[in-house]
């Protein structure tokens, strides 16, 4: 293990930004948090490399905000000579730590200043502790300083901070593809025959065969991927109202660009009718920014503008394309070029919660030492999740995503789920897990606000 000083922000301001970040499960009396007896271990703070997380066994009154019972955090906030069956030691963690590090995703940050951007790849994370990933542990934290500052009270969580709102699960779409093009046919199928040759190694054979199947259709089919009118009906059935991000780059095409960033033309005349039709159904377009975009603040702008121009109204959500994303200088260039709500923080490759957290917050500017004027709010779950990595059945896939949502619900959360249009044509095959979300998301808390 690596181990790195971290220069982190002192006490005030990690407790400032975790009570502002968390401040809708205390819209009242947030004092009372803010008087809570925890230990402050800041200063002499020391981060170790990879990630490894420690229980922290919950009083009898708290264990229902836990998992089983327990919390976890990174093991460099347990005092030394402390097990995690010891009774008391919820009241030697610095939680108000614990929440910074956790949300602001502190030592990934810390490995991509050694190693550089993992985009959104968790497997480049080596020995990392994934159950980071598997719960919001951040809202649970936050519901476990509700209860605990209520009982110092003698009263009721509800009654001193005030009702709790409903999770909040967005629909959303990026538009990689209106049609098959070449460019597509071929990545498409390459991953394809990955997870076939991969289905072998898994003595999955009946998958594998299937698989090779459907690259053959991927590579010589003709099917029509113009799926939108399917899709705005199946979500005006429930009434859930979506995001739809769209590319805008006018820029020449390089090799690059027509193998990485779609290949459509926002100004097509049929696309701009679909822009039009997606506005009149009460949805929201945003920016698909191209896969060199993630550091580059002008190229997101004029990216942004270009469409501006076209809808005549402001665009301030998006999320970048392929994942691409730094801690320290995607949100920034975002920041830089005037957009507002940013929901790329998630894994390609995983489903879950990148930083161990279900709300929309103004994340860590690590260059400036303050919070973002822009918002970020995580994505848990997209289809590739379930199909491409995973290569879930009907039974598995459903129960991961009653899971995710189930985890969003039960901590009053706020998160996105991403679906690609094109992947209900038969070339994919996915619109039955569409479907499914669709279903899980019109029983859900919250999902038709935009």
């Amino acid at each position: 293990m690596h181990k790195i000083e971290i220069n982190i922000p002192n006490a005030a301001l990690i407790k400032e930004h975790a009570l502002i970040s968390l401040r809708q499960f205390w819209v009242e009396n947030s004092n009372e948090i803010s008087l809570l007896p925890i230990e402050e271990l800041n200063h002499k703070f020391e981060a170790v490399l990879p990630l490894k997380l420690k229980k922290v066994l919950l009083p009898e009154w708290a264990k229902y905000v836990g998992v089983d019972g327990y919390l976890l955090v990174p093991h460099e906030l347990i005092p030394v000579n402390c097990l995690e069956t010891d009774l008391t030691l919820w009241q030697k963690i610095d939680w108000w730590l614990a929440i910074f590090l956790l949300l602001e995703g502190w030592h990934e940050r810390q490995w991509e200043v050694i190693n550089g951007p993992i985009h959104s790849y968790s497997f480049r994370l080596k020995a990392w502790d994934a159950r980071a990933w598997d719960h919001a542990w951040v809202n649970r934290i936050a519901f476990f300083l509700r209860e605990w500052a209520a009982q110092r009270k003698s009263v009721s969580p509800n009654k001193l901070f005030g009702q709790l709102q409903n999770s909040s699960i967005k629909m959303t779409h990026d538009v990689d593809a209106v049609s098959k093009t070449a460019a597509i046919r071929m990545k498409q199928s390459i991953f394809m025959l990955v997870n076939a040759i991969s289905s072998v190694f898994k003595v999955r054979s009946t998958l594998s065969g299937e698989l090779l199947k459907n690259i053959f259709r991927m590579i010589f089919g003709s099917e029509n991927w113009w799926k939108f009118d399917r899709i705005l009906l199946l979500e005006k059935i429930p009434g859930i109202k979506a995001t739809y991000h769209f590319h805008v780059d006018f820029r020449k095409k390089t090799m690059k660009r027509w193998l990485l960033d779609p290949g459509y033309d926002i100004r097509d005349p049929k696309l701009l009718r679909l822009l039009k039709q997606i506005l009149e159904d009460g949805h929201i377009i945003g920016i698909h920014p191209s896969f060199d975009a993630w550091s580059n603040s002008a190229l997101i702008a004029k990216q942004k503008k270009d469409l501006e121009d076209l809808l005549g109204k402001n665009i301030d959500v998006c999320r970048q394309h392929w994942l691409r994303f730094s801690w320290a200088q995607t949100w920034a260039a975002q920041e830089n070029a005037t957009l507002n709500l940013d929901t790329t923080l998630m894994f390609n490759d995983r489903p879950g919660f990148r930083n161990s957290a279900a709300i929309a917050w103004h994340p860590w500017n690590q260059i400036k030492s303050t919070r973002h004027s822009m918002m970020a709010m995580p994505t848990i779950l997209m289809d590739s999740h379930l199909y491409d990595y995973q290569m879930l059945d009907t039974f598995e896939r459903k129960k991961k995503m009653l899971y995710l949502i189930s985890e969003c619900q039960a901590v009053a959360g706020c998160a996105s789920v991403l679906w690609h249009p094109h992947t209900l044509s038969k070339d994919y095959g996915w619109s039955e897990g569409f479907e499914e979300l669709i279903e899980l998301l019109s029983h859900a808390h919250g999902v038709n606000s935009n």
